[in-house]
Protein backbone atom coordinates (compact mmCIF):
# COMPACT_ATOMS: atom_id res chain seq x y z
CA UNK A 1 0.00 0.00 0.00
CA UNK A 2 1.20 3.33 -0.56
CA UNK A 3 1.55 6.12 2.12
CA UNK A 4 -1.19 9.11 1.69
CA UNK A 5 0.50 12.62 1.77
CA UNK A 6 1.05 15.33 4.20
CA UNK A 7 -0.33 18.37 3.36
CA UNK A 8 3.02 20.06 3.64
CA UNK A 9 6.24 18.52 4.86
CA UNK A 10 9.41 18.85 7.05
CA UNK A 11 13.74 18.01 6.30
CA UNK A 12 15.01 15.67 8.96
CA UNK A 13 17.03 17.67 11.46
CA UNK A 14 19.38 16.38 14.93
CA UNK A 15 16.84 13.96 16.56
CA UNK A 16 17.10 11.39 18.82
CA UNK A 17 19.11 9.57 16.42
CA UNK A 18 21.51 12.46 15.30
CA UNK A 19 23.20 12.19 11.81
CA UNK A 20 27.69 12.27 12.30
CA UNK A 21 30.30 11.86 9.90
CA UNK A 22 30.38 8.04 10.92
CA UNK A 23 32.83 5.22 8.96
CA UNK A 24 31.75 4.91 5.71
CA UNK A 25 28.20 3.30 4.72
CA UNK A 26 28.07 -0.36 2.83
CA UNK A 27 28.78 0.36 -0.74
CA UNK A 28 24.63 -0.39 -2.43
CA UNK A 29 23.15 0.16 -5.51
CA UNK A 30 20.72 3.26 -5.10
CA UNK A 31 17.03 2.15 -5.72
CA UNK A 32 16.00 4.10 -9.29
CA UNK A 33 13.18 5.36 -7.71
CA UNK A 34 15.54 7.07 -4.95
CA UNK A 35 15.42 11.01 -5.00
CA UNK A 36 19.13 12.51 -5.57
CA UNK A 37 20.57 13.69 -3.14
CA UNK A 38 20.27 17.40 -1.51
CA UNK A 39 23.04 20.03 -2.89
CA UNK A 40 22.89 21.52 0.57
CA UNK A 41 25.57 20.99 3.04
CA UNK A 42 25.10 21.49 7.18
CA UNK A 43 25.44 24.57 8.65
CA UNK A 44 29.26 24.78 9.93
CA UNK A 45 28.43 25.43 13.59
CA UNK A 46 27.08 21.56 13.82
CA UNK A 47 22.79 21.61 13.46
CA UNK A 48 21.21 19.73 11.02
CA UNK A 49 19.79 21.84 7.98
CA UNK A 50 19.33 21.16 4.36
CA UNK A 51 21.45 18.56 3.31
CA UNK A 52 22.12 17.11 6.36
CA UNK A 53 20.78 12.90 5.87
CA UNK A 54 19.45 11.09 8.70
CA UNK A 55 18.36 8.35 7.20
CA UNK A 56 21.18 6.77 7.61
CA UNK A 57 21.28 6.52 11.21
CA UNK A 58 17.55 4.36 10.60
CA UNK A 59 18.68 2.21 7.30
CA UNK A 60 19.48 -1.18 8.95
CA UNK A 61 20.16 -3.09 6.15
CA UNK A 62 21.77 -0.75 3.90
CA UNK A 63 19.32 0.04 0.79
CA UNK A 64 19.02 3.73 0.98
CA UNK A 65 15.49 3.86 3.12
CA UNK A 66 15.04 4.93 6.39
CA UNK A 67 13.57 1.54 8.16
CA UNK A 68 10.48 1.81 11.56
CA UNK A 69 10.99 -0.45 14.28
CA UNK A 70 8.16 -0.77 16.20
CA UNK A 71 8.15 -1.70 19.92
CA UNK A 72 4.82 -3.22 21.16
CA UNK A 73 6.36 -3.81 24.72
CA UNK A 74 2.81 -6.17 25.96
CA UNK A 75 1.31 -4.02 28.67
CA UNK A 76 -2.28 -5.13 28.93
CA UNK A 77 -5.06 -2.46 28.65
CA UNK A 78 -6.92 -5.03 31.16
CA UNK A 79 -5.31 -4.78 34.56
CA UNK A 80 -6.91 -8.30 34.97
CA UNK A 81 -5.24 -9.64 32.53
CA UNK A 82 -1.49 -10.60 32.77
CA UNK A 83 1.50 -9.24 30.77
CA UNK A 84 2.52 -10.03 28.43
CA UNK A 85 6.44 -10.55 27.21
CA UNK A 86 6.78 -7.86 24.52
CA UNK A 87 8.33 -7.31 20.89
CA UNK A 88 9.64 -5.71 18.29
CA UNK A 89 8.94 -5.46 15.00
CA UNK A 90 10.85 -4.14 11.77
CA UNK A 91 9.05 -3.12 8.85
CA UNK A 92 11.50 -2.00 5.91
CA UNK A 93 11.60 1.21 3.91
CA UNK A 94 11.34 1.20 -0.03
CA UNK A 95 10.21 3.61 -2.63
CA UNK A 96 6.57 3.48 -1.31
CA UNK A 97 7.71 3.80 1.91
CA UNK A 98 7.84 0.63 4.92
CA UNK A 99 5.13 -2.12 3.25
CA UNK A 100 3.39 -5.29 4.52
CA UNK A 101 5.85 -7.72 3.71
CA UNK A 102 10.11 -7.81 4.80
CA UNK A 103 9.49 -7.58 7.89
CA UNK A 104 11.69 -8.48 11.22
CA UNK A 105 10.13 -9.70 14.28
CA UNK A 106 12.70 -9.49 17.60
CA UNK A 107 11.86 -10.89 20.95
CA UNK A 108 14.33 -12.52 23.49
CA UNK A 109 15.27 -16.07 23.22
CA UNK A 110 13.63 -16.18 19.36
CA UNK A 111 15.90 -15.97 16.50
CA UNK A 112 19.49 -15.71 18.42
CA UNK A 113 18.10 -12.58 20.24
CA UNK A 114 19.64 -13.54 23.46
CA UNK A 115 17.60 -13.13 27.22
CA UNK A 116 14.69 -15.24 27.17
CA UNK A 117 10.76 -13.75 26.85
CA UNK A 118 9.45 -13.27 30.36
CA UNK A 119 5.78 -11.95 30.90
CA UNK A 120 6.52 -8.63 32.35
CA UNK A 121 9.83 -8.08 30.37
CA UNK A 122 8.21 -5.07 28.51
CA UNK A 123 10.55 -5.48 26.00
CA UNK A 124 10.18 -2.82 22.72
CA UNK A 125 9.13 -0.09 25.77
CA UNK A 126 11.98 2.20 24.23
CA UNK A 127 14.42 2.42 21.56
CA UNK A 128 17.18 4.30 19.71
CA UNK A 129 18.95 3.26 16.62
CA UNK A 130 22.65 4.58 15.18
CA UNK A 131 25.91 2.73 14.12
CA UNK A 132 27.27 1.94 17.63
CA UNK A 133 29.51 -0.80 15.59
CA UNK A 134 31.20 1.58 12.78
CA UNK A 135 30.26 -1.29 9.72
CA UNK A 136 27.95 1.35 7.98
CA UNK A 137 24.68 -0.27 9.13
CA UNK A 138 22.48 1.35 11.64
CA UNK A 139 21.87 -0.94 14.95
CA UNK A 140 18.59 -1.02 17.10
CA UNK A 141 19.01 -0.18 21.32
CA UNK A 142 15.97 -1.94 22.51
CA UNK A 143 14.76 -1.13 26.34
CA UNK A 144 13.27 -3.58 28.10
CA UNK A 145 12.25 -2.11 31.84
CA UNK A 146 10.34 -4.92 33.97
CA UNK A 147 8.99 -4.23 37.86
CA UNK A 148 7.90 -7.61 37.98
CA UNK A 149 11.11 -8.93 39.28
CA UNK A 150 10.80 -12.00 37.13
CA UNK A 151 13.45 -11.21 35.36
CA UNK A 152 16.42 -7.70 35.14
CA UNK A 153 16.17 -5.02 33.36
CA UNK A 154 18.49 -5.02 29.97
CA UNK A 155 19.22 -2.95 27.03
CA UNK A 156 19.34 -5.14 23.86
CA UNK A 157 21.75 -3.98 20.97
CA UNK A 158 20.64 -5.65 18.29
CA UNK A 159 23.01 -4.75 14.82
CA UNK A 160 21.93 -4.07 11.09
CA UNK A 161 23.78 -5.61 8.25
CA UNK A 162 22.67 -6.74 4.71
CA UNK A 163 19.91 -9.08 5.11
CA UNK A 164 18.37 -6.19 8.29
CA UNK A 165 18.64 -6.77 11.92
CA UNK A 166 19.39 -9.76 13.46
CA UNK A 167 19.54 -11.32 16.55
CA UNK A 168 22.37 -13.44 16.08
CA UNK A 169 25.04 -11.12 17.02
CA UNK A 170 23.07 -8.86 19.90
CA UNK A 171 24.93 -7.57 22.87
CA UNK A 172 23.11 -7.25 26.14
CA UNK A 173 23.57 -4.69 28.68
CA UNK A 174 22.24 -5.38 31.80
CA UNK A 175 23.82 -3.46 35.00
CA UNK A 176 21.58 -4.41 37.44
CA UNK A 177 19.19 -1.87 38.00
CA UNK A 178 14.89 -2.73 37.17
CA UNK A 179 14.75 0.65 35.28
CA UNK A 180 17.64 0.62 32.94
CA UNK A 181 16.47 1.15 29.68
CA UNK A 182 13.35 2.92 29.59
CA UNK A 183 14.33 5.71 28.02
CA UNK A 184 17.30 5.44 25.20
CA UNK A 185 18.95 8.54 22.91
CA UNK A 186 21.40 7.88 20.55
CA UNK A 187 24.14 10.10 19.22
CA UNK A 188 27.94 10.20 18.42
CA UNK A 189 28.86 12.32 21.72
CA UNK A 190 32.59 12.31 21.59
CA UNK A 191 33.26 12.80 18.11
CA UNK A 192 34.56 9.43 16.90
CA UNK A 193 32.45 8.63 14.23
CA UNK A 194 30.47 5.88 16.65
CA UNK A 195 27.21 6.22 17.38
CA UNK A 196 26.39 6.45 21.53
CA UNK A 197 23.90 5.61 23.30
CA UNK A 198 22.11 7.41 26.15
CA UNK A 199 20.62 4.96 28.73
CA UNK A 200 17.85 6.73 31.22
CA UNK A 201 17.00 4.32 34.73
CA UNK A 202 14.50 6.07 36.67
CA UNK A 203 16.97 7.91 38.67
CA UNK A 204 19.64 8.52 36.89
CA UNK A 205 21.53 8.77 32.94
CA UNK A 206 24.05 6.84 31.79
CA UNK A 207 25.84 6.29 28.40
CA UNK A 208 27.51 3.99 26.42
CA UNK A 209 30.33 4.66 23.81
CA UNK A 210 29.87 3.07 20.60
CA UNK A 211 33.17 1.30 18.84
CA UNK A 212 34.17 -1.69 16.42
CA UNK A 213 34.71 -3.87 19.34
CA UNK A 214 31.12 -3.16 21.04
CA UNK A 215 29.76 -6.92 19.65
CA UNK A 216 32.97 -8.93 21.11
CA UNK A 217 32.51 -6.89 24.45
CA UNK A 218 29.74 -5.28 25.84
CA UNK A 219 30.76 -2.00 27.19
CA UNK A 220 30.12 -0.12 30.43
CA UNK A 221 27.45 2.52 30.92
CA UNK A 222 29.09 5.44 32.54
CA UNK A 223 27.19 7.39 34.52
CA UNK A 224 25.62 11.05 33.22
CA UNK A 225 23.92 12.32 36.43
CA UNK A 226 21.69 11.53 39.21
CA UNK A 227 18.41 12.95 40.01
CA UNK A 228 15.21 11.82 41.51
CA UNK A 229 13.36 11.24 38.76
CA UNK A 230 14.24 11.52 34.78
CA UNK A 231 11.48 12.54 33.00
CA UNK A 232 13.41 12.34 29.36
CA UNK A 233 16.50 12.21 26.89
CA UNK A 234 16.98 13.60 23.49
CA UNK A 235 20.12 14.26 21.29
CA UNK A 236 21.22 16.46 19.05
CA UNK A 237 24.21 19.24 18.34
CA UNK A 238 22.49 22.22 20.55
CA UNK A 239 25.89 24.34 20.54
CA UNK A 240 26.59 24.10 16.95
CA UNK A 241 30.41 22.60 17.15
CA UNK A 242 29.86 19.26 15.42
CA UNK A 243 29.27 17.11 18.63
CA UNK A 244 26.14 15.74 19.56
CA UNK A 245 24.65 17.05 23.40
CA UNK A 246 22.43 14.70 25.54
CA UNK A 247 19.80 16.75 26.62
CA UNK A 248 17.89 15.44 29.83
CA UNK A 249 14.67 16.59 31.62
CA UNK A 250 14.70 15.93 35.43
CA UNK A 251 13.37 16.07 39.29
CA UNK A 252 15.92 16.55 41.80
CA UNK A 253 12.74 16.26 44.27
CA UNK A 254 9.00 16.04 43.85
CA UNK A 255 8.55 15.63 39.73
CA UNK A 256 4.72 16.88 40.49
CA UNK A 257 6.36 20.59 41.84
CA UNK A 258 9.52 21.37 40.16
CA UNK A 259 11.57 20.00 36.79
CA UNK A 260 14.30 21.30 34.89
CA UNK A 261 16.54 20.76 31.78
CA UNK A 262 19.79 20.51 31.27
CA UNK A 263 22.60 20.26 28.02
CA UNK A 264 25.22 18.12 28.06
CA UNK A 265 28.01 19.09 26.06
CA UNK A 266 30.04 16.60 23.76
CA UNK A 267 33.37 16.63 23.57
CA UNK A 268 35.93 14.64 22.11
CA UNK A 269 36.37 13.17 25.60
CA UNK A 270 32.70 12.21 25.34
CA UNK A 271 29.71 13.79 27.84
CA UNK A 272 30.91 16.75 30.07
CA UNK A 273 29.28 19.16 32.22
CA UNK A 274 26.65 20.94 31.65
CA UNK A 275 26.22 23.38 28.96
CA UNK A 276 25.39 26.99 30.25
CA UNK A 277 22.03 27.40 32.97
CA UNK A 278 19.36 24.61 33.25
CA UNK A 279 15.99 25.24 31.95
CA UNK A 280 12.70 25.15 33.21
CA UNK A 281 11.10 21.78 32.70
CA UNK A 282 8.43 21.50 35.15
CA UNK A 283 6.33 18.66 33.66
CA UNK A 284 8.63 18.19 30.53
CA UNK A 285 7.61 14.56 29.41
CA UNK A 286 8.69 14.97 25.79
CA UNK A 287 12.15 16.07 24.22
CA UNK A 288 13.32 16.74 20.77
CA UNK A 289 16.24 18.63 19.15
CA UNK A 290 16.34 20.37 15.78
CA UNK A 291 17.44 23.90 13.95
CA UNK A 292 14.44 24.89 13.32
CA UNK A 293 15.76 28.70 12.75
CA UNK A 294 18.24 27.77 10.47
CA UNK A 295 21.24 29.28 12.14
CA UNK A 296 23.28 26.85 12.55
CA UNK A 297 22.71 25.19 16.41
CA UNK A 298 20.03 22.75 17.39
CA UNK A 299 17.11 23.54 19.26
CA UNK A 300 15.38 21.82 22.24
CA UNK A 301 12.02 21.60 21.96
CA UNK A 302 10.34 20.24 25.18
CA UNK A 303 6.72 18.69 26.02
CA UNK A 304 4.37 19.35 28.60
CA UNK A 305 1.03 17.46 27.71
CA UNK A 306 -0.18 18.44 31.37
CA UNK A 307 -3.18 21.04 31.99
CA UNK A 308 -2.71 24.00 33.63
CA UNK A 309 -4.57 27.45 33.91
CA UNK A 310 -2.70 29.04 31.04
CA UNK A 311 -2.71 25.96 28.69
CA UNK A 312 -5.40 23.86 29.88
CA UNK A 313 -4.61 21.30 26.85
CA UNK A 314 -0.82 21.43 27.26
CA UNK A 315 2.19 23.17 25.60
CA UNK A 316 5.56 22.99 24.25
CA UNK A 317 8.46 25.12 24.79
CA UNK A 318 11.53 26.06 22.19
CA UNK A 319 14.35 26.82 23.79
CA UNK A 320 16.70 27.87 21.39
CA UNK A 321 20.44 26.94 21.16
CA UNK A 322 23.25 28.56 21.05
CA UNK A 323 27.33 28.20 21.68
CA UNK A 324 26.34 28.58 25.42
CA UNK A 325 23.81 25.68 25.13
CA UNK A 326 19.97 25.94 25.05
CA UNK A 327 18.02 29.44 26.36
CA UNK A 328 16.96 29.34 29.96
CA UNK A 329 13.79 30.91 28.68
CA UNK A 330 11.59 29.24 26.35
CA UNK A 331 9.14 30.46 23.23
CA UNK A 332 5.60 28.77 24.85
CA UNK A 333 3.65 27.14 21.66
CA UNK A 334 0.16 25.98 22.11
CA UNK A 335 -3.48 25.55 20.28
CA UNK A 336 -4.18 29.22 21.23
CA UNK A 337 -0.80 30.18 19.32
CA UNK A 338 -1.59 32.97 16.50
CA UNK A 339 -1.59 30.32 13.56
CA UNK A 340 -2.08 26.78 15.39
CA UNK A 341 -5.02 25.30 14.46
CA UNK A 342 -8.38 24.21 17.20
CA UNK A 343 -8.67 25.92 20.48
CA UNK A 344 -7.08 24.23 23.50
CA UNK A 345 -9.13 22.36 25.91
CA UNK A 346 -8.65 20.38 29.36
CA UNK A 347 -7.27 16.95 28.53
CA UNK A 348 -5.64 17.58 24.92
CA UNK A 349 -2.83 16.17 26.15
CA UNK A 350 -0.49 18.89 23.35
CA UNK A 351 3.13 17.54 23.51
CA UNK A 352 2.67 14.07 24.86
CA UNK A 353 4.96 13.24 22.06
CA UNK A 354 7.47 14.79 19.56
CA UNK A 355 9.06 14.08 16.39
CA UNK A 356 11.44 16.77 14.25
CA UNK A 357 12.69 16.42 10.73
CA UNK A 358 11.83 18.16 6.62
CA UNK A 359 8.61 17.68 5.88
CA UNK A 360 9.05 19.73 3.51
CA UNK A 361 12.07 20.61 2.12
CA UNK A 362 12.86 23.74 3.20
CA UNK A 363 16.02 22.96 5.10
CA UNK A 364 14.19 23.51 8.34
CA UNK A 365 13.31 21.50 11.07
CA UNK A 366 9.62 20.77 11.92
CA UNK A 367 8.32 20.13 14.80
CA UNK A 368 5.18 17.12 14.54
CA UNK A 369 3.44 17.24 18.15
CA UNK A 370 1.17 14.43 19.58
CA UNK A 371 -2.12 15.14 20.96
CA UNK A 372 -3.69 11.91 21.58
CA UNK A 373 -6.31 13.09 23.75
CA UNK A 374 -7.85 15.62 21.83
CA UNK A 375 -11.39 15.76 20.67
CA UNK A 376 -12.78 13.60 23.22
CA UNK A 377 -9.97 11.39 23.25
CA UNK A 378 -9.79 11.21 20.02
CA UNK A 379 -6.36 12.47 19.23
CA UNK A 380 -4.51 14.50 16.67
CA UNK A 381 -1.55 15.58 15.13
CA UNK A 382 0.12 19.24 14.91
CA UNK A 383 2.73 19.76 12.56
CA UNK A 384 4.50 23.12 13.38
CA UNK A 385 6.75 24.26 10.42
CA UNK A 386 10.40 25.74 10.97
CA UNK A 387 12.06 29.30 9.22
CA UNK A 388 13.86 31.57 9.49
CA UNK A 389 13.76 32.67 12.81
CA UNK A 390 10.54 31.23 13.74
CA UNK A 391 8.80 27.85 14.35
CA UNK A 392 5.19 28.85 16.37
CA UNK A 393 2.19 30.38 14.05
CA UNK A 394 1.73 30.31 10.65
CA UNK A 395 1.23 27.29 8.18
CA UNK A 396 0.35 25.13 11.19
CA UNK A 397 -1.48 21.53 10.29
CA UNK A 398 -3.44 19.42 12.32
CA UNK A 399 -3.81 15.91 11.32
CA UNK A 400 -6.67 13.70 12.38
CA UNK A 401 -7.66 9.88 12.11
CA UNK A 402 -9.66 10.76 8.99
CA UNK A 403 -6.41 11.95 7.45
CA UNK A 404 -4.94 8.07 7.94
CA UNK A 405 -8.15 6.76 6.36
CA UNK A 406 -9.43 5.78 10.13
CA UNK A 407 -12.59 5.61 11.65
CA UNK A 408 -13.42 8.70 13.25
CA UNK A 409 -13.96 6.80 16.38
CA UNK A 410 -10.69 5.92 16.71
CA UNK A 411 -9.05 6.98 20.32
CA UNK A 412 -5.46 8.62 21.06
CA UNK A 413 -4.55 8.66 17.46
CA UNK A 414 -0.59 10.66 18.25
CA UNK A 415 0.06 8.73 21.64
CA UNK A 416 3.61 7.77 19.60
CA UNK A 417 5.26 9.77 16.53
CA UNK A 418 8.19 9.15 14.34
CA UNK A 419 9.58 11.72 11.34
CA UNK A 420 11.98 9.32 8.90
CA UNK A 421 12.70 9.27 5.13
CA UNK A 422 11.36 6.01 4.73
CA UNK A 423 10.65 6.50 0.73
CA UNK A 424 13.69 8.54 -0.22
CA UNK A 425 12.29 11.30 -1.66
CA UNK A 426 13.95 14.01 0.54
CA UNK A 427 10.73 15.04 2.70
CA UNK A 428 10.54 13.21 6.10
CA UNK A 429 7.17 10.90 6.55
CA UNK A 430 5.42 10.94 9.92
CA UNK A 431 4.61 7.23 11.54
CA UNK A 432 1.96 7.55 13.63
CA UNK A 433 0.38 4.85 16.82
CA UNK A 434 -3.14 4.46 17.00
CA UNK A 435 -3.31 2.26 20.39
CA UNK A 436 -6.44 1.36 20.49
CA UNK A 437 -6.58 -0.21 17.33
CA UNK A 438 -3.75 -1.24 17.50
CA UNK A 439 -1.94 -0.35 14.48
CA UNK A 440 0.71 2.34 13.23
CA UNK A 441 -0.36 4.66 10.24
CA UNK A 442 2.65 5.83 8.16
CA UNK A 443 1.62 9.25 5.92
CA UNK A 444 4.42 10.53 3.79
CA UNK A 445 4.89 13.96 3.59
CA UNK A 446 5.48 15.34 0.16
CA UNK A 447 6.31 19.54 -0.32
CA UNK A 448 3.70 20.09 -3.38
CA UNK A 449 0.79 18.87 -1.03
CA UNK A 450 -2.05 16.35 -0.09
CA UNK A 451 -2.78 13.74 -2.18
CA UNK A 452 -5.16 10.70 -2.26
CA UNK A 453 -3.34 7.93 -1.86
CA UNK A 454 -3.91 4.75 1.11
CA UNK A 455 -1.92 5.27 3.62
CA UNK A 456 0.72 2.25 4.74
CA UNK A 457 -1.52 1.36 8.21
CA UNK A 458 0.89 -1.50 9.90
CA UNK A 459 -0.76 -3.99 12.50
CA UNK A 460 0.07 -6.52 14.91
CA UNK A 461 -1.12 -9.50 12.65
CA UNK A 462 1.17 -11.20 10.67
CA UNK A 463 3.71 -11.32 14.13
CA UNK A 464 1.50 -11.55 17.12
CA UNK A 465 -1.67 -12.46 18.13
CA UNK A 466 -3.79 -10.00 17.46
CA UNK A 467 -5.75 -7.52 20.26
CA UNK A 468 -6.11 -4.74 21.40
CA UNK A 469 -3.48 -5.70 24.62
CA UNK A 470 -0.55 -5.04 22.41
CA UNK A 471 0.73 -1.90 23.32
CA UNK A 472 1.80 -1.65 19.86
CA UNK A 473 3.83 1.11 18.72
CA UNK A 474 4.41 2.32 21.95
CA UNK A 475 7.95 3.03 21.13
CA UNK A 476 8.53 4.17 17.47
CA UNK A 477 11.75 4.63 15.65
Amino acid sequence: MRMIALAAAMTLAVTTAACSAGPPAPATSAPATSAPAPSGTPAARGACRAGCDTTKARDYNGDGYADLAIGAPGQRFDEGEPPASGYVVVSYGGADGPGPTGRTLLQPGRGGLPGRSTKGDDFGASSASGDFDGDGYADLAVGATSDLGDSPAAVTIVFGGRQGLSGRSAVLLRPGDATFGQLLAAGDFNGDGYQDLGVATEGAVWVVYGDGRIRRQAPRPRMVRRSSVINALASGDVTGDGLDDLVVAFSDHDPADEGAGAVYRGSSGGLKDVAGHTFDAWGVQALAVGDVDGDGFGDVIAGNSYADANDPGGQVFLHRGSSAGAAAEGVLISQNSPGVPEDSAEGDGFGGDLAVGDVNRDGYADVAVGASGKFARQGAVFLLYGGKGRLPGAGARVLKPGDARLEQDVQLFGASLQLSDFDNDGAADLAVTIPTEPVVAVLAGLSEGARAAEPTLIGPERVATPGKDSAFGRSLN
